[in-house]
Order: C-alpha cells, then structure tokens, then sequence
C-alpha cells in the first residue's frame, strides 16, 4: 500500500493506493499529525509522498519524516515523466506539477490542459510528447468574493452558495454572479485558445470547486477529484 498526503492551502487530502489502484481518500480541515499517524496505522504503507502548498506545517512535516517507511518530498524540481520547460521550477506548486502527472497516468501521449479550481484556478499544458509547457494561475471564487468586499467602501461579503442568474437583481446576486460566470467564461476562453493550438486537446478539471465550473466546460471535459494524488503516487511507484 502506498499513502500520498497533499497539504493544501485549506484542507489536507491523504490517499490510499494499491499499485497504480485509487483505494480511498480522507480529507481534513487541518494538517494535524494524529490524522496522518491514525492513517498510517490502519494501512500500514510500504511508501509515502507528500506535497505542500501551505505556508509551513512544521509540526506534520516532522511527523512525516519520522515514519519508519521510505518518504517522498515532491517538489517541483521532483523528477517526473514529463520535460518541464518552466523557467523557474523551484517555484512551480509540486501540487501543479503532480496533477499533471496524474493526468497522463490516465491519458498517455495526449495532449492535456489541466485545470484545477481550488483557492486558485490554475491551468497547465502538457503536449503529447511529454512536454510542461507551463500554465496560468488565477484566483479562486472565495479570493474573488473577499477581494470584493475587503478592497472596496460598501460591497458586502457574500457566500458562493446561491443564485448565479444572466444579471443580477441586486448586489448579491451581482457579486456571485459577476465572480462565478465569470470563472465560467474563463474557463471557457482558456479552452478555446488552446484548443485551436492543440485540436485534439482533453481537458482534465479537478480541484474543490470543479462541479460548480463542469457545467460551463462540457466539451470533451474530464472530472477527477484524484488527479494531484494520483500524480504523487505515480511518482512515488518510479522509485527504484
């Protein structure tokens, strides 16, 4: 059995693999280290990888060195089945470059946009041939809502929860409507750009917040809520 933790900005996701195999998923609200501990006690890995977007979690990080099986640090310098052309790849999110990974796992020799709509969205190409060519990061729909509000006089807070009509018939509905058609309409435009580039494009959408955007980008779309973790184990099954 192989773990893969993925510690996010707002939630950390820890993954059961057999092999290659998807097994189960925990998600939790913070990178406490009795969760991974309790995991790690009730399957017993053989090998862990884990990733880290978040702003330091020394505790759980220490946590993981000290366990007794083989650990993986994925970073975005990690050696990968993909030629990454990024130009400062000690910057690039491991969390980027694993679901990537992840998404050739499941589509080899394809061309690939990868979009993943979490507390950023963020959009990264790899062609048939193995190569990152790089991507785009935007903010998020709650980063939009509370910039919304914290960067003007009188907007108000509002939920992403709610109606999302064509116009809004007051500041609510505008806001909400404004922040997620308007991710909408950037998903799509993004598609279309790269699609004329790339014809045979296939586009993997994940993330936290990928059903509420699934509607806006029917073409020829595919939803894995796994594809960051599948990444980290593909990465994890290369070690020799």
């Amino acid at each position: 059995m192989n773990l893969t933790v993925d510690i996010g900005n707002t939630r950390t996701k820890i993954a059961v693999f057999n092999g290659e195999q998807f097994v189960c998923e925990e998600k939790f609200e913070e990178a406490a280290p009795q969760h991974l501990l309790d995991m790690v006690a009730l399957y017993s890995p053989d090998k862990l990888a884990y990733c880290s977007v978040g702003s330091g979690q020394p505790a759980f990080e220490t946590a993981l060195q000290k366990l007794s099986c083989p650990v993986l640090h994925v970073t975005g310098e990690t050696p990968a089945p993909v030629t990454v052309h990024y130009r400062t790849p000690h910057t690039l999110g491991a969390d980027r470059l694993a679901a990537v990974v992840g998404a050739i796992t499941l589509q080899p020799e394809t061309d690939l946009l990868v979009i993943d709509a979490g507390t950023c969205i963020t959009y990264d190409l790899v062609d048939a041939a193995g190569n990152y060519l790089g991507g785009n990061i935007s903010p998020g729909v709650e980063m939009r809502l509370e910039a919304l509000h914290t960067r003007t006089a009188r907007l108000p807070r509002t939920e992403a929860d709610g109606e999302t009509p064509d116009l809004g018939y007051d500041t609510e509905t505008a806001i909400r409507a404004g922040v997620v058609r308007g991710i909408g309409y950037e998903l799509q435009g993004c598609i279309r750009h790269w699609q004329k580039r790339y014809p045979t494009l296939r586009i993997f959408l994940t993330g936290g917040n990928r059903y509420a955007f699934s509607n806006a980008v029917r073409q020829n779309i595919l939803t894995d809520s796994h594809l960051v973790a599948r990444g980290l184990n593909h990465l994890l099954e290369m070690l020799p």
